[in-house]
Parts: C-alpha cells; sequence; structure tokens
C-alpha cells in the first residue's frame, strides 16, 4: 500500500511522518510508584469484595437474598478487570 501510494504521488510518507516514542519525563518515579500502589490496593480491595461476596452469597442462600451476592460478584469482578485493564486503556490514548 505505502508503495502504491509513493509510485502515485511520488512523496514517500514513511519519511514524513516522524518516529514517536514516548518517555516519561524526569522524576516521575515516584508517581509511577504510586500509581502501581494504588493499582495494587485497588486489586486487592476488588479480590476481598470478591470473597466477601462469595461468602454472603452461600449464608444468603439459606434466606433466599442471592441477589445481593450475586450483586456484589458482578460488581467486584468489573473492579478487577477495570483496575488491570487501565493501564492498556491508558496506553492506548497516549
Amino acid at each position: 500500500m505505502i508503495e502504491l501510494l509513493s509510485a502515485l504521488t511520488g512523496l514517500n510518507p514513511v519519511g514524513i511522518v516522524p518516529d514517536v516514542s514516548p518517555e516519561a519525563p524526569p522524576g516521575v518515579e515516584g508517581f509511577t510508584t504510586l500509581l502501581n500502589w494504588i493499582s495494587w490496593g485497588v486489586i486487592m480491595l476488588g479480590l476481598a469484595g470478591f470473597l466477601a461476596s462469595a461468602g454472603y452469597l452461600a449464608f444468603a442462600s439459606f434466606t433466599g437474598r442471592e441477589i445481593q451476592g450475586f450483586k456484589g460478584l458482578v460488581i467486584s469482578i468489573i473492579v478487577c478487570i477495570l483496575a488491570v485493564a487501565a493501564a492498556a486503556i491508558i496506553r492506548v490514548f497516549i
């Protein structure tokens, strides 16, 4: 495709577009460490919420209130997925 574009226009688009590689500015190592700790904390809270919701679901099955335990399981799974996927989502936009 690039060869066809070059042949038709006489321009080489690869030479026009600069090769950009993002890099963190100096001094942000502490901020990156803080973000990693926050991410770890969110994942641990999601895991704790999952285990608590699973326990509540097991207990609530005797009383007929399973839906609250199921909602907790779904919410904690979504929290864990978003916490793990946040880095990939941010990389798409940056």
